[in-house]
């Protein structure tokens, strides 16, 4: 089962491990420091499970299924067709319900997968149970996706939720030197 289990300090070593250049472009914006990576995680900690900041880890213990961490840590399921190791940090997501360029209603979703464990369709399952927490949540009406325009797996993860371009550019929230395209997916 992939569960989605609050991101935290316990994640710190997985993720330096299994950062690349091409999560380092597109998600971080940046290469993490171990302390830099620390710090962050720290914070993330302390964020209420239900504000507008929510950040996952996405662990994979074997079995085949994915669960959301909605209220008291459980939500839907949902199959996967790639197993990795029990236990194993594969990757993450979050919403955010703040940001630049996000209206009331809006809530940016972002996932990522660690280079080890791409190709095996963990991407899609992470997107969704994310997408499956998202509406549970009354105040989420639409989600917005930022997605480099030559990350096509990433546009077929969004396609795969129903998600489609808006066909406007914007700077990319960790990166204002890189630009990405706006997908939206109405909830309701």
């Amino acid at each position: 089962m992939i569960r989605l289990d609050r991101l935290g300090l316990q994640h710190a070593a997985p993720i330096l491990d299994g950062q690349d250049d091409l999560l380092t472009a597109e998600v971080f914006g940046v290469r993490w420091r171990a302390d830099a990576l620390a710090a962050f995680l720290d914070r993330a900690t302390r964020w209420q499970a239900d504000g507008p900041l929510r950040e996952y880890a996405a662990v994979d213990d074997g079995s085949g299924a994915i669960r959301g961490a909605g209220a008291g840590g459980a939500g839907p399921a949902a199959t996967h067709g790639g197993r990795d190791p029990g236990g194993e940090l594969i990757g993450g997501g979050g919403l955010h319900l703040v940001g630049a360029g996000l209206e009331r209603g809006q809530a940016a979703l972002t996932y990522w997968v660690l280079s080890p464990h791409r190709g095996q369709g963990h991407g899609s399952a992470i997107a969704t149970a994310l997408t499956d927490l998202a509406r549970e949540e009354p105040r989420i009406t639409q989600l917005v996706l930022r997605i480099a325009p030559h990350n096509a797996a990433s546009a077929a993860v969004a396609r795969s939720l129903g998600a489609t371009p808006t066909g406007t550019t914007e700077r990319h929230p960790a990166d204002v030197s890189c630009s990405v395209d706006r997908w939206t997916l109405p909830l309701r």
